[in-house]
């Protein structure tokens, strides 16, 4: 019976809102395995749904209401008693809306009765939707279907989004009140700041209005430095913004813009405005998710109710609106978070503010950047610009503005206090200038007085180092506002919207669990940092003329403190009288302890880094021994050990260290710029998988989106920040069990990359200390050299007293203290320390008799510019008073009468050093003086002019046992070794030959020239013979493609060629780098640094500078943690570089193995997954979308990251190139591989006879209920065959025996793939079982498992969804499935050790290398 008027409206409706799958290739159960058609099955119990229509009238006469006596029929379709208010609003027709949110033409509906459930004969699966449309139809009694009105069409208003937009459209309203507001009162500062920049520009200024400084002890310069005149005012010691032209000053204050703001009420409610809507963006969020599963109150109850009803689409087009308004407004916030708060505060005049807005350049430092192709150009030029666009080049802090006690303003940046220069009208660091002349120093002796002090601190700020470390909570606040987070939590709200919040759930956890190892991690480093940097103990000060004991931060510079035993330096002092010996082994790593000694009263300058290095107590060491001094020829005599505190806080040596690891500048390996591309090309891939989405699925958009959404959030595992951070932490905790400690965890990957090792010789290369050999003494009757003798303190006497005298060890509990020189020089005197010395110091020479003291009267340490050093020593015995001079051959020899030096001199002393020796020479002369306090007239030129040559001093420079093989495998391991030492050249050439560093046959051409005026003079070492032109000698190629001469230069030829740029040409060709300066050897590396990754190893001390300078540094120290480098061995052996480079390519190949693993992951999940998924209509189980996420990735990341390293060094080094050709062999031919298998698997599928016929029928289930689609035999072999290969993918990568131990040695990882892949055989081989049911595979409904031979399972097993009610696999198919699986990882297993890793890759390095730095090893 045709009604036209009849509202066919459910089924309108459903079609409207129900998403379908098209398998546009092939007819659902329309063919079996032989191409015959399949028999059509009968389907019984198909709901049909309800029937609306504006009048009951209007109903079908079979679906005609009727009720028993005394019943109605109600709104909700059924008779009841008495129809009340809340069975009408069961409406079915309504959808579960009331009031404002039911359209008018939907509010009259009413639904007929309930049409019977119908059986389908024949039901066509390919045409599923018109066979129920038909059968329900007929069962109802309408003849034409075809008259159909939709109204649910027509819009819905918006009642549970009208309070959301009301409150963003009164956002909008005080933003733009504000907008307005700020402009207003901006409007004068804007004028000023047109015409001034506030920039602290580096430009050195002066104060005056010092306070008064009184007590100074009154000594006059002589060569123009500080006076003190007579009224006790102290001219040059006045307070000055930090000299930027200084290296410190340059890295505070270079490039700094300022702005100031205050607060204002307006902007403080538009600051919790945005924070209120940004709450109620994602409670709305919330609400949206609770009520699709019916936890709000008066909601639907249970999703699977809500789901059957069909009426979701609008709820889902809704919450998809509030979802992407949401994921806008957080990126809005994200970008605009630099600026966000100060824009709600009203801009002014730096000094005028409460806040400072500090704006910084952000500097990187990018390493191993290739040559880059035109897309990687492109790639980062848009990079750059959006860079710039979003103002994320530049490093925005806000300060906030405080007062001193005197109202000086000020902030603190970087822990360093910037104070306001009325002079200057800007703010800036403060540093006092103490002067630089020996004299004008140590007229500061008396200390200050508490006013002058107060007044200090108020600019400089106290001397602490405050290293903030954020609580808990405001650290994972500050991990997870990073973008990774921000994009992960966005689409997790999806997942739980849309009945997916098991995978929210394991994801979220994943992501807490990765966020969580890199909190911990950042904050251990944090907290170790933070006991190195902050120290505060009492300490005694002269102020006022009294003693006083304060804390050591209130410590300003121009204090005078007592250095006592046992003392922690807080600052950077001058010793100023008494002797001191220091543990600086935390700061430099200088294992062997240090003396130090006061400033001498003379017109001499004090340079903390040149010669006044020997009277600096640096901040960060320790006292171990002090020694007054009470009677000096030459210096102040106090009965205590005085210093005066040069630099405090930030602008001391330890300081300065401490600020640059706490502010690092940014590091880019070439993995950052090509990690760009690798962005790009996701998007790319995301936005196919989106169009297949579209594609495949027909019906409601908001759904289809949905999809795509899931695909977005798949193709970036969660797990990636931890992965890339995890072997990291790893390696690090493994060099800390070899002693090798680590400060600067990232630079653990650099060094995987090292491609160049510097070494110092002695102490490093060499023994720590050297061997006494002997020495020749010159015969001054013949003016000749005497044999070489073992004791050559045995043949003269002046020789015994030089060796006795001419040294600084001094005797700290009984063990010699001073330079390993010295030391073996005094012992080999037999000499003795006298422990209660009358002036310097005393020795008593051998024998002990008392008539054989010497005492020093007056000392010249050994300074590098001058390579030498010279004592005042009078002979208690005699009463005459000697010069004794020490240095190098050439040094001595240039202050000795040319009479005393015997012809064969240079000969002498080059076959010595030619032989390996440390060579010596001692200089004498007697004084026509006989009062010691009478020296102090002259000055060290006058002392040393004129000397007598008195011999040689010979040590044997002995290799340390493993130095050899050491080299050996850093070579092996293609990495440049090369010797940096502050030793003669000759002796640097038979230690590099020794140890292998140079080849036995090699020839070796020295470069030296008297000045870096001259011009390089080149020779060769073995037969001294000069050479003229060396390009004759780098030409002739050896064996292995490279020059068969190596080249060494002096510190002076480096100098020589760096000036006229010839060091470019010749840096990769010199070997040996000899007599180098502290200065010069920072030089040599930085130039070293141009061509790759350099790493430097030393002992500390004058290393300092180059292993700070390095991409790598390692000092040889005892100290746990040395903060002059990232890395420090207290093995104090070389083979500590060969552990690093060997935990770091570890490390660093870990890292792309889980890189890549996880890259697999994405494109197995949102490739092969996701368009099987599509294409079917199918989808994983919730439960393997568990173990998927929650147990095998999470589990094989830790695995492959558990590997351990590779016994030995592989002459090629890990790749660190993301697109380079080993990383895309490696990944894309195991993600072709799967593709391959995955489609082979659905081609072996439809050839099987069980399968044909039984075909997952996609217009029979809602794609929405993703849930139910997993019930068949799709499903089953995409789990099967996706599984195996996320577990391989793991496994596949576990592979690197170049850099990492044995595939089989990582036992972490056999026992988790071990595990993993039993438990997928079980559930993929075992006949139906708890397990399998539990993720319905090889399962089903109890019946009819029973009906097909099974044994009833005692087990709960929901209803399988599909028609024949289970997926059980054949017993024979299972075996070749599981087989086919195998074949799969096999293939990839395969390609990996044969192509990847194998003889397929060798081939091609050889035939095709990559352009990489080539340099002779």
């Amino acid at each position: 019976m045709a009604r036209p008027l009849l509202l066919w409206a459910a089924v309108a409706a459903l079609s409207a809102q129900s998403v379908y799958g098209s398998q546009l290739w092939h007819d659902v159960n329309r063919y079996d395995a032989h191409g015959n058609e399949c028999k059509l099955r009968e389907v019984r119990g198909i709901v049909c749904k309800p029937l609306c229509v504006s009048d009951l009238a209007r109903c079908p006469e079979s679906l005609q209401p009727s009720c028993p006596d005394g019943q109605s029929f109600c709104a909700d379709g059924a008779c009841h008693t008495k129809c009340t208010d809340v069975i009408q609003a069961l409406n079915p027709c309504h959808c579960s809306r009331t009031g404002d949110q039911l359209p008018s033409a939907a509010r009259s509906l009413v639904p007929c009765m309930a049409i019977p459930n119908v059986t389908i004969e024949h039901f066509r699966p390919w045409d599923a939707g018109r066979d129920i449309r038909s059968a329900c139809g007929a069962k109802a009694g309408i003849v034409d279907q075809s008259k159909t009105v939709a109204i649910w069409g027509s819009g819905w208003p918006g009642g549970d989004t009208t309070a959301t937009f009301a409150v963003n459209g009164a956002l909008a309203l005080i933003l733009s009140l504000w907008g307005v507001n700020k402009r207003w009162a901006e409007r004068n500062v804007r004028k000023t700041a047109t015409a001034t920049t506030y920039t602290i520009n580096g430009t050195q200024t002066r104060r005056s209005g010092n306070p008064e400084t009184k007590g100074f002890v009154k000594i006059q310069d002589d060569i123009g430095g500080e006076v003190i005149k007579p009224n006790g005012e102290f001219i040059h010691g006045a307070a000055s913004t930090l000299d930027m032209g200084t290296a410190t000053a340059n890295s505070l204050s270079r490039d700094i813009k300022l702005c100031g703001y205050r607060n204002h009420i307006l902007g403080t409610v538009c600051v919790w405005s945005v924070a209120l809507v940004t709450a109620l963006w994602i409670c709305y969020m919330g609400v949206w998710t609770a009520d699709y599963y019916g936890a709000l109150p008066g909601s639907r109850f249970g999703s699977y109710y809500s789901l059957g009803l069909g009426s979701l689409t609008l709820q889902s087009s809704t919450f998809l609106v509030v979802w992407m308004l949401s994921l806008v407004f957080l990126l809005t916030l994200y970008i605009l978070k630099p600026h966000l708060r100060n824009y709600f505060r009203v801009r002014t005049l730096p000094a005028h503010g409460q806040y400072v807005c500090v704006v910084r350049p952000i500097r990187e430092i990018k390493l191993l950047s290739d040559k880059a192709s035109w897309v990687q150009r492109r790639v980062n030029l848009i990079t750059e610009r959006l860079v710039a666009l979003l103002s994320r080049d530049k490093d925005y802090t806000t300060c906030l503005i405080e007062k001193t006690s005197e109202g000086r303003i000020y902030f603190n940046y970087q822990c360093t206090r910037y104070v306001y220069d009325d002079q200057i009208q800007q703010f800036a660091p403060f540093e006092f200038d103490l002067g630089s002349s020996h004299r004008g120093l140590l007229a500061q002796a008396v200390g200050l007085s508490t006013k002058d002090a107060h007044y200090r601190q108020e600019l400089v700020g106290p001397n602490f180092i405050d290293v903030k470390i954020p609580g808990i909570f405001a650290a994972f606040a500050r991990e997870l506002v990073s973008f990774f987070y921000i994009y992960q939590c966005i689409f997790l709200w999806a997942y739980y919207f849309n009945a997916y919040y098991q995978i929210g759930l394991v994801d979220t956890g994943i992501i807490l669990i990765s966020a969580t190892i890199k909190v911990i991690l950042r904050m251990l480093s944090e907290r170790r940092l933070k006991r190195m940097a902050e120290h505060e103990e009492s300490i005694l000060v002269s102020r006022d003329g009294q003693w006083y004991q304060v804390s050591s931060k209130d410590l300003v510079p121009g204090d005078v403190i007592e250095v006592v035993s046992g003392a922690y330096m807080s600052c950077d002092c001058i010793l100023i009288s008494g002797n001191a010996v220091m543990d600086e082994s935390s700061l430099t790593g200088e294992p062997l302890s240090v003396r130090k000694f006061p400033l001498r009263l003379d017109n001499g300058h004090y340079n903390a880094m040149g010669s006044g290095k020997m009277s600096t107590l640096f901040a960060g060491t320790s006292v171990s021994q002090v020694q007054p001094v009470q009677k000096s020829a030459d210096g102040l005599e106090s009965p205590r050990v005085l210093a005066l505190v040069k630099s405090t806080g930030t602008m001391s040596e330890k300081g300065q260290l401490v600020r640059q690891i706490l502010f690092p500048s940014r590091i880019s390996f070439i993995f950052n710029e090509q990690m760009r591309i690798v962005v790009f090309i996701l998007i790319l891939y995301a936005i196919f998988v989106m169009g297949m989405a579209v594609y495949f699925y027909k019906g409601d958009v908001a759904v289809i989106i949905f999809y795509g959404v899931f695909a977005l959030s798949q193709l970036v595992s969660p797990l990636l920040p931890a992965a890339m951070v995890i072997g990291q932490s790893i390696a690090a905790s493994r060099l800390r069990r070899k002693q090798i400690f680590c400060i600067d965890p990232q630079r653990i990957m650099i060094a995987g990359k090292v491609q160049i090792f510097c070494f110092d010789k002695t102490g490093t290369l060499t023994k720590e200390g050297l061997e006494f050999h002997g020495g020749q003494i010159v015969d001054p009757a013949s003016t000749t050299f005497a044999s070489f003798t073992e004791d050559p303190a045995a043949t003269n006497a002046l020789f015994r007293q030089a060796m006795a005298s001419c040294h600084t060890v001094t005797d700290l509990n009984g063990q010699l203290i001073g330079n390993p020189v010295d030391i073996e020089q005094f012992r080999a005197s037999k000499a003795a320390i006298d422990p209660a010395p009358k002036y310097i110091d005393a020795v008593l020479t051998a024998g002990g008799s008392e008539k054989g003291k010497l005492h020093i009267v007056r000392r010249f340490e050994f300074v590098h510019a001058r390579a030498s050093m010279s004592v005042v020593v009078l002979d208690e015995a005699t009463g005459k008073i000697h010069v004794f001079i020490k240095g190098s051959f050439e040094r001595v020899k240039s202050v000795c009468r040319a009479g005393s030096v015997p012809r064969n001199y240079d000969s002498v002393c080059v076959n010595l050093a030619y032989a390996g020796c440390y060579v010596l020479a001692f200089a004498h002369k007697t004084l026509d003086v006989t009062d010691p306090s009478s020296i102090k007239e002259f000055s060290q030129a006058e002392l040393e002019a004129d000397c007598d040559l008195l011999g040689l001093l010979v040590f044997r420079n002995n290799l340390k046992p493993d130095t050899a093989d050491a080299i050996a495998e850093l070579k092996r391991g293609s990495t440049r070794t090369v010797m940096i030492t502050g030793d003669n050249a000759l002796t640097g050439v038979f230690i590099a030959r020794e140890c292998g560093m140079v080849p036995q046959r090699n020839r070796v051409l020295l470069g030296e020239c008297r000045s870096p005026m001259e011009e390089v003079k080149w020779v060769d070492v073995d037969t001294m013979l000069p050479v003229d032109d060396i390009e004759p000698y780098l030409d002739n190629v050896g064996f292995d493609g490279f020059t068969t001469t190596e080249l060494a230069v002096s510190g002076t030829a480096f100098e020589r060629l760096c000036a006229t740029g010839a060091i470019d040409s010749l840096l990769l060709k010199i070997r040996i780098f000899a007599r180098m300066k502290p200065m010069n050897k920072v030089d040599c590396v930085e130039a070293h640094m141009k061509y790759g990754i350099i790493a430097m190893c030393g002992d500390g001390g004058n290393d300092c500078g180059a292993l700070r300078a390095a991409h790598v540094g390692i000092a040889l120290s005892d100290a746990e943690a040395s903060v002059v480098s990232p890395f420090s061995s207290a093995d104090r052996s070389i083979n500590s570089c060969v552990e690093l480079l060997r935990e770091s390519r570890a490390s660093l190949a870990s890292s792309f193995a889980n890189f890549a693993a996880l890259i697999c992951y994405g494109q197995v999940m949102c490739g092969m997954v996701k368009m099987a998924g599509f294409y079917f209509a199918i989808s994983l189980t919730q439960n393997m979308w568990l173990l998927i996420d929650g147990v095998i990735a999470t589990s094989l990341m830790l695995a492959i990251s558990m590997s351990g390293s590779a016994k030995r060094l592989d002459k090629y080094r890990p790749t660190s190139r993301i697109l380079g050709p080993q990383m895309l062999a490696s990944v894309g031919g195991v993600v072709m591989i799967n593709w391959v298998f995955s489609t082979m698997a659905y081609v072996w599928l439809f050839q099987q006879e069980w399968f044909r016929c039984n075909e997952h029928a996609t217009a029979e289930v809602d794609v929405k209920k993703w849930w139910l689609l997993g019930d068949n035999y799709e499903a089953s072999i995409l789990s099967f065959v996706s599984t195996f290969q996320f577990i391989n993918n793991g496994f596949v990568f576990n592979y690197g025996y170049l850099y990492r131990a044995r595939w089989y040695k990582n036992y972490a990882m056999l026992l988790v793939w071990g595990f993993l892949m039993a438990f997928i055989s079980y559930m993929l081989l075992a006949d139906p079982n708890q397990v399998g049911c539990a993720f319905r595979l090889n399962c089903g409904t109890p019946s009819v498992l029973e009906s097909l031979g099974y044994k009833k399972p005692t087990w709960t097993i929901e209803a399988y969804n599909n028609p024949q009610g289970h997926n059980v696999i054949p017993t024979g198919s299972r075996y070749k499935l599981w087989g086919y699986c195998l074949g799969n990882m096999a293939a990839t297993n395969f390609w990996q050790l044969f192509v990847v890793n194998g003889p397929v890759r060798n081939f091609l390095r050889k035939r095709k290398p990559l352009d990489r730095l080539r340099t002779k090893l």
